[in-house]
């Protein structure tokens, strides 16, 4: 078993504390540092000037407009965590629902999962992963997971995968019989940041935490992972932390955490939550930002606040997205909400006729009291 201890974010810390003493030109444009060999995109939030109407067709090349067909079974709340693969949509919604499993045109197929106590079910889930080459749904506890819970696509409970560490928060992705956890470490429990093992449990490499990712044991704060860049990416909020909010790469390579991704800010201390897409990095900015959201190009490191318009229907805004994961774009918005933007603009847009042909389609399709309409398409 191969362990290290993690020492880059102390040279992250170092450099960015140094490049805020120094003069930089106002504007929306991050910095780039390296540090141990890693580029790292420094984004000085309290710099972000410019808010800017963001085209859907500058992340994705297609749009799917899929709405999910509406029965006493496949009713649910509201989308939480989602799962996209060729042929299958598996939600797990708010509030205590087993998963929905659906086909790609948003065709109910069955639930999956059971809610309770007992062996195979569950309460409340922090994650799932839908796995359609190996015909599984893999579920991930809220809090004081032991195992990842394992269901066959048909709903017949499999046997769970035994997690090595017990975790208190934790994200997971299993690959080619591999599980890579990333942790939300609490004080005493001795558990890695970051680490990968077998599906009977057994430790493969693991990287330890520094004293900055160990968090008094209590459940405030969050750890999370996209994969939409093709990493593990890994951020841990940290509720109160003093340090830069920080999103890192677990290179399972060299067994280590790449920071990647900085938020800082001149002066004052407010709280982010960082999130990887493809060609981008962005934030949820907290305190006096008021849930404001900043996108950074990876490419140019532009830096703006940002709203997302749907330019393959309409240019309505999207501002449900937060559940996008493994590449793939999934915004979601109430049935009801929608059918009123999409009377709006066939009312008074200035629609194209094939564009307007396509709303009053899916206008016609949807009632109120629907479940919620996914917006889906790949990243670029």
């Amino acid at each position: 078993m191969k362990k290290l201890n993690f020492t880059p974010f102390l040279m992250v810390l170092v450099i960015v504390l140094f490049t805020q003493c120094q003069p930089r030109e106002k504007g929306s444009q991050a910095r780039l540092i390296t540090v141990n060999g890693s580029e790292v995109i420094d984004c000085n939030i309290s710099e972000v000037t410019d808010t800017i109407d963001l085209p859907l067709s500058e992340i994705i090349t297609e749009c799917e407009v899929i709405p999910l067909e509406t029965n006493e079974k496949s009713l649910f709340e509201s989308v939480y965590h989602i799962g996209i693969s060729k042929n299958y949509i598996a939600i797990h919604s708010r509030g205590q629902y087993p998963i929905k499993l659906f086909n790609r045109e948003g065709k109910f197929i069955r639930d999956i999962g059971k809610i309770g106590r007992g062996p195979g079910e569950f309460n409340s889930l922090y994650g799932i992963q839908l796995d359609e080459a190996a015909s599984k749904v893999y579920l991930t506890p809220f809090a004081n997971a032991r195992e990842l819970i394992v269901y066959s696509l048909d709903n017949e409970n499999l046997p769970p995968i035994p997690l090595t560490y017990k975790q208190s928060k934790c994200q997971t992705f299993v690959e080619n019989n591999t599980v890579t956890v990333l942790s939300m470490p609490f004080e005493g429990s001795g558990i890695p940041v970051a680490y990968q093992q077998d599906l009977a449990g057994k430790v493969i490499q693991e990287v330890q935490p520094m004293p900055h990712q160990i968090l008094r044991p209590d459940f405030s704060s969050e750890v999370s992972s996209t994969r939409n860049a093709g990493a593990n990416d890994i951020f841990i909020l940290a509720y109160g932390s003093k340090t830069p909010d920080t999103l890192y790469y677990y290179n399972t390579k060299t067994n280590r955490l790449d920071p990647k991704f900085v938020a800082t800010f001149s002066g004052e201390n407010q709280g982010t939550w960082l999130y990887d897409w493809k060609s981008y990095y962005r934030t949820w900015v907290f305190g006096k930002y008021n849930g404001k959201k900043v996108l950074v190009d990876k490419k140019t490191l532009k830096s703006d606040f940002f709203r997302i318009k749907n330019d393959f229907y309409g240019g309505i805004e999207l501002y449900k997205f937060f559940m996008s994961n493994n590449g793939w774009f999934v915004a979601s918005m109430p049935a009801h909400e929608l059918k009123t933007k999409f009377t709006e603009l066939l009312e008074n847009g200035d629609l194209k006729t094939t564009e307007k042909e396509k709303i009053k389609g899916i206008t016609a399709q949807l009632d109120e009291n629907d479940n919620e309409v996914l917006f889906v398409g790949k990243m670029k």
